[in-house]
Order: structure tokens, then C-alpha cells, then sequence
């Protein structure tokens, strides 16, 4: 059931009168039809809440336990009010107030060998997205911005289509039309055009701070933040198929997908402390980490603060060593933001003595068992610094296995380059002095460092060069690597070293982000050749990803800590379908249900507070 609002124009007065009805989708012989059950009047309830008295009115209609919260509880009264004062239509509401008793139902004698199932879509994660769609508000915002039905629905269409079936936009137009009970729920049109799933996602993008500065108000309402609010930064891109030739956002540089012979597209997002999104911003795919940080924590400034004067105390931010440049730190400090950032590299060299030889006096943080049942111990130790900051020393005996394993596999790619280049040599296919020398000149510019620690000379006998010979500097002093080790600084001197290194851990969160929207979203690759299209593709991932984290934090908070991958998979197999029958007299029937959840299904969706939004409906296709 749910709520229909129709406006008509007094003859006489000319006055706009508006009336409102709980109604319900039916199947007839002419097709679906809207079934009145009862007038409501006029209704001056927000449209964002129609929902929820639709539900509460169903249930005081047909005797059932409703499923809103102790918050609701106006909208309860509202809807006990209502089916009080009104005359309903006993023809109407016998149905669904009256079960037919077993001796009393029609009874057929079904031929077995008839049965068949058909026309099967899915809808176990559909329930999920639609749930937590009503939580965020999501029709509320999109309806203040004057986007008609057919676009909401559409919305929701590329939204949940990100969700349950990653891809890009044509893909998500073909999981739609063929393979979701999505459209089939009520109040959604029933005919869309290709276009229009396009042109909505430019719309949405045309929108896009609005919409962000709406859903991070309304999702302030739902999750708590910690103690100390903590925002989490960080900068990640994605690659496009195709040249990208009239695609201004496409540029090349540093992939973290290795995908180097395509270009690129950049996005910055930065989410709180329970990994929600709060602003995101698209750049060329050349952008730098460290440029992008100012621009970012004035977008944050005014989605927090908007008009009002900011407080001297501004919330923490906490950032990889990708963007924690000395400017950039610098840049935080002088406008008053506390700030949790890891050193790069070098910043452990400083400590060098402390972690070879006083590690033993390091403070315990963290002690877990890794798959194989070895020690994944973190240490640290929290060390003063003039100038009002602080830092951690930290030791992971985790990361120190990775890093070495990663070492002892990677091999110095200077010598390969000097030997690939011997090879040449010996073949015979460089011959030229000038060329050979060349050549090793450029191989040394590329690899500057490692090639700084080598003697490299051309060997010439009888007058022709035979190769390159590498000779390693006498002075050169090789240390050991820090393996495992790393350092924290943070602008909050008064916390501990505990607490700033679990504050620090939360960044896993925004890696967390990037991880779903490009694995879990079909974030990557971008399709589009034009930088609207291609921003509007990256915006509807991040929409998605705020359904994803309502999801997963929302079970998480009921003691389910799985992934949304995961979830997806257990609600995959939950089917609205058709089941068509004949009886021994010769009738035939077609019976539109959903499938019985199983039990792991049914754990999920009372977790979650979701509930089934199709009824069974039956038709009757002939009588011989």
C-alpha cells in the first residue's frame, strides 16, 4: 500500500485543492490498477514520511505488528486517528481484515506435472537497498530539487543497480529492465527510456553539492560520532577505456592500478569516523595528492559549518603519507585543525637507534593471530616533539613479514635494466658508441637513486664495446630496512599513544571506501569519452557507496560485521517469480510470489528492519 496524492481546480473558485488516499497495486485482466482503500483528506504530513504512515495504516487495517521505532510514534497516532475517523468501504477492507479459514478457501486439484516457475528477478538485495534508501532520505532530497517520479525511480534504478550489479550505466539499464523486481514495486513507473537513465545521472551530478550537503545532514541524525570527531582524506583515481581524446578530465599519471597505457580520472573523497561519506570532488586524472588537501578541508569547513561562525576547536583529520607533506601539515596547523598523519619514509630514519635497539621498551598495543596462526603484534611508543606536536613510534611484526616478502621478490631494477642493455649489446642490435652511451645515461637519469650507488663503465675490447660493467661505490653503506616500522604524528599532544594510534587505524576506513566503490561499485573503468558523462559515472558511485556504508554500519551495530559483497552474495538467490499451474478441470493460473527466504536470508533482513515490498497476486489466464 501506499500513499496518492491528486490535485484538482474548483469550477467555481478556481482554488487548487489537494487530496490524498492510501491506495494498493492490484492485478487485473486489463492489467495493473490502483485499488482505493481509504480518503485520508488532506494530508500536511512531509512526503519524505508517507512512507512510514502508508505502513502504520496497513497495519492497523490488516491487524499486523508494525515495524516502526519508538521515534515514529506520531506517525502512529496519526494512523489509529485516521482509520478511526473514517468510513471505510466494508467491500474494500473485508478482504484484508477477513483470513479465510481453511474449509473456506476455494480449493482446486492442482496436476503436478503442470507446475512451472518462470520469469524469476531479484529482490533479496533490492529490500536492503531499498531500506536503507528510506533511512537516508534519499526521494525527500531529490524531490526538493524538483526531479519528477519517473527520475527518482531512475535514481533509485542506477543506485541499486551499482549495488547488486556493479557496471556501467548500460549495464545497470539491462540488470533493470531484465533481471530485478525493482520496477515491479510499487509506486514506480513502468515504462523508462534509455536516455533517460543518461540525462538523470547528468541532472544528479548537476546536484551534486546539494545532494551531499543533504545526505550528510540526515545521516548526522542516524550514526553517532566518536568522542573525538575525525575526518579521513585521502585521493585515489580510476582508469578510462579508450583514448579519451575529447574527455577533459582525462590525463595521464600515476596509477594505482598499474594501469599506466590508459588515462586516468582523480578522485578525493573524505568520509567521518563511521566511514559515511562528506564530500567528494572529481579532478584531472594528473592530479597531486598533496594539491588537492586545501581545497578539500574548505569544502569540508562549509559542509560542517555552512553560514555559521566555525569554532576555534575544528575537528581532527587524519591522512596517508601520500598527502601529509610538510606544507600540507603546515597548512593545517596555521588554520587551526588537529591532525593524525603518517611520516613518509624517511621520517623513520630519524628514529633509527630507537627501533634497532629499544624496541623492547615499546608499549604493547595490539595482539592478534594471522590465518596461518603466526604473531601480528603492533608496538608502540609515544616520543615529544618541540612544537606542540607529538609522535608514535610504531612496529607491526605483520607488516614487517609483508614488506620483507614484497623485498625478497623484488628484484633492483637498475642491474635488470644494465643487463637488458648488455644483451642488446651482445645480439649485436646497438652498436654505436654514442648510442650505447646514450642509452646508459638515460637509464641512469631514470633510476636516479640506485643508480647513484654504482660505478658504471663501458668495456671495450679491440677497439668495440662488449658491454657495461657495474662496480657498487666503495663508500656507499647499505642499512638494513625498517621493515614494519613506521611513525605517527599528530598535532594532539594530550592523547595517548594508544589512542592516537587506533585513531590513526580509522584510516582504513576511507581505503575501505575506495576499495568498495571500485570493486564492489564498478567504479573502474570508465566507458564514457566526454568529462560530464565521465564525472557523472563517478558521482553515482558515490551515492552508491552511501547506501553501501548505511548497510554495512547498520549491521554492524546489530553484530553483523560482513562486507556488503558478502551480503550481496547470501540475498543473490532470494527470487520474485512466477509460478504457473493447471487445475484438473482445465484451468490455468499464474501465481506472482516471492520465494520463501532461507534462514541466513531472513537473519539479514530482521537485522536490517527490511520487509518484502510485493504481494502475492494471483491470475486466473483461462476457464475450459
Amino acid at each position: 500500500m501506499f500513499i496518492h496524492e491528486t490535485k484538482f481546480t474548483s469550477k467555481k473558485t478556481g482554488k487548487v485543492h489537494v487530496q490524498h488516499k492510501l491506495v494498493e497495486s492490484i492485478r487485473t485482466e486489463k492489467g495493473p490498477r490502483h485499488r482505493v482503500i481509504m480518503c485520508l483528506g488532506t494530508l500536511t504530513l512531509p512526503r519524505i514520511q508517507w512512507k512510514r504512515l502508508a505502513h502504520a495504516l496497513e497495519c492497523q487495517i490488516t491487524g499486523q505488528q508494525s515495524l516502526l521505532g519508538a521515534h515514529d510514534a506520531d506517525i502512529e497516532r496519526l494512523a489509529l486517528n485516521l482509520v478511526s475517523n473514517h468510513e471505510l468501504s466494508k467491500a474494500r477492507i473485508k478482504p484484508l481484515l477477513d483470513t479465510p479459514k481453511s474449509s473456506d478457501r476455494p480449493k482446486a486439484t492442482i496436476l503436478l506435472d503442470s507446475i512451472r516457475k518462470r520469469d524469476e528477478l531479484g529482490i533479496g538485495a533490492e529490500l536492503l537497498c531499498m531500506k536503507a534508501w528510506e533511512m537516508l532520505g534519499f526521494e525527500g532530497i531529490l524531490r526538493k530539487l524538483r526531479i519528477n517520479t519517473v527520475g527518482v525511480a531512475v535514481t533509485m534504478a542506477l543506485l541499486f543497480g551499482r549495488m547488486i550489479s556493479p557496471g556501467s550505466e548500460r549495464h545497470t539499464i539491462e540488470w533493470f529492465l531484465e533481471r530485478s523486481a525493482l520496477k515491479e514495486f510499487p509506486g514506480l513507473p513502468t515504462k523508462y527510456s534509455k536516455n533517460k537513465f543518461y540525462e538523470t545521472a547528468d541532472v544528479l551530478y548537476k546536484h551534486k553539492d546539494k545532494i551531499e550537503d543533504a545526505l550528510f545532514q540526515n545521516e548526522r541524525k542516524i550514526f553517532l560520532h566518536s568522542e573525538a570527531t575525525i575526518f579521513l582524506y585521502d585521493l585515489t583515481n580510476t582508469y578510462l577505456e579508450g583514448h579519451g581524446l575529447n574527455n577533459a578530465l582525462a590525463e595521464r599519471g600515476h596509477c594505482k592500478s598499474k594501469r599506466y597505457d590508459l588515462p586516468l580520472i582523480a578522485l578525493s573523497l573524505v568520509v567521518d569516523d563511521n566511514g559515511m561519506p562528506v564530500c567528494s570532488q572529481i579532478y584531472k586524472g594528473n592530479q597531486s595528492e598533496p594539491e588537492t588537501m586545501e581545497t578539500m578541508m574548505k569544502r569540508l569547513s562549509a559542509r560542517l559549518y555552512g553560514d555559521q561562525q566555525i569554532p576555534m576547536v575544528k575537528p581532527t583529520v587524519a591522512m596517508d603519507r601520500g598527502i601529509a607533506t610538510d606544507d600540507n601539515v603546515k597548512w593545517l596547523r596555521k588554520n587551526g585543525y588537529h591532525y593524525i598523519v603518517i611520516k613518509r619514509e624517511d621520517g623513520c630514519e630519524e628514529y633509527r637507534n630507537l627501533f634497532e635497539t629499544e624496541r623492547d621498551t615499546f608499549e604493547l598495543v595490539s595482539s592478534k593471530k594471522g590465518i596461518y596462526g603466526e604473531d601480528n603484534n603492533v608496538y608502540i611508543h609515544k616520543e615529544p616533539v618541540d612544537g606542540g606536536m607529538t609522535r608514535v613510534l610504531c612496529f607491526s611484526e605483520g607488516k614487517a613479514r609483508k614488506e620483507m616478502a614484497i623485498a625478497a621478490r623484488k628484484k633492483n631494477p637498475f642491474v635488470g635494466d644494465i643487463k637488458s642493455l648488455n644483451r642488446s649489446i651482445k645480439k649485436g642490435s646497438i652498436k654505436k658508441a654514442g648510442t650505447i652511451q646514450g642509452k646508459l645515461e638515460r637509464l641512469i637519469n631514470k633510476h636516479g637513486k640506485i643508480a647513484a650507488k654504482y660505478e658504471a663503465s663501458v668495456v671495450t675490447v679491440e677497439g668495440k664495446i662488449t658491454g657495461v660493467m657495474l662496480t657498487k661505490k666503495p663508500d656507499v653503506v647499505e642499512k638494513d630496512p625498517l621493515y614494519g616500522c613506521y611513525v605517527i604524528e599528530s598535532s594532539h599532544t594530550e592523547l595517548s599513544a594508544e589512542r592516537l594510534w587506533k585513531l590513526y587505524m580509522t584510516l582504513s576506513r576511507v581505503e575501505s571506501a575506495f576499495r568498495s566503490m571500485k570493486e564492489a561499485l564498478g567504479m573502474r573503468p570508465v566507458y564514457h569519452q566526454t568529462a560530464d558523462r565521465s564525472a557523472s559515472h563517478l558521482f553515482i558511485t558515490v551515492l552508491a557507496y552511501h547506501l553501501l556504508a548505511a548497510i554495512e554500519n547498520i549491521l554492524t551495530q546489530r553484530g553483523d560485521t560482513r562486507t556488503w559483497g558478502t551480503i550481496r552474495n547470501v540475498m543473490s538467490t532470494l527470487q520474485h517469480g512466477t509460478v504457473s499451474m493447471q487445475t484438473e478441470d482445465g484451468a490455468s493460473y499464474d501465481v506472482r510470489m516471492t520465494a520463501v527466504p532461507t534462514a541466513k536470508q531472513q537473519d539479514i533482513i530482521d537485522k536490517f528492519g527490511a520487509r518484502c515490498k510485493l504481494d502475492a497476486t494471483i491470475t486466473k489466464i483461462n476457464d475450459l
